[in-house]
């Protein structure tokens, strides 16, 4: 979790120097290539029983983006954190889902609400009723 001035010099940098989000697919498979270039597991278990799990989301103008979810596995795998992806020279960076909006070149409208799969099952999750469809 960010704490509110990391938020505000998070949001100041990417203003400073704009990101660009990977998505916004029209097929799922680009986004699952761009989440098996990256070096994570496809997903990993931290503190407070949550789990950060490579995930697709599928926007609300059905295109999709690479992007890491944070699962609260005490309540059923609720999420509670979304990160898209961005691609810098050597890298990529995960920017929370709020911060990443206005660079994704789509209204609000277009992406929300977003439906998800993670590309692994997650025992002890819930709240993806339709794994591996979109819930």
């Amino acid at each position: 979790m960010t704490n509110q001035k990391e938020t505000n010099n998070l949001s100041q940098k990417l203003q400073e120097n704009p990101p660009k989000i990977i998505g916004g697919y029209k097929k799922q498979g680009w986004a699952v290539k761009t989440l098996e270039k990256t070096t994570n597991p496809d997903f990993e278990e931290e503190e407070n029983n949550l789990i950060t799990a490579k995930s697709v989301l599928k926007a609300s103008d059905e295109t999709y983006y690479p992007a890491f979810l944070t699962l609260n596995m005490a309540n059923n795998g609720q999420v509670i954190g979304a990160y898209l992806i961005s691609e810098t020279e050597e890298e990529f960076e995960l920017i929370p889902f709020e911060l990443a909006l206005p660079y994704t070149g789509k209204e609000e409208s277009e992406l929300l609400p977003f439906t998800y799969r993670t590309l692994v099952q997650i025992d002890g999750d819930q709240s993806q009723k339709n794994w591996p469809d979109f819930s």
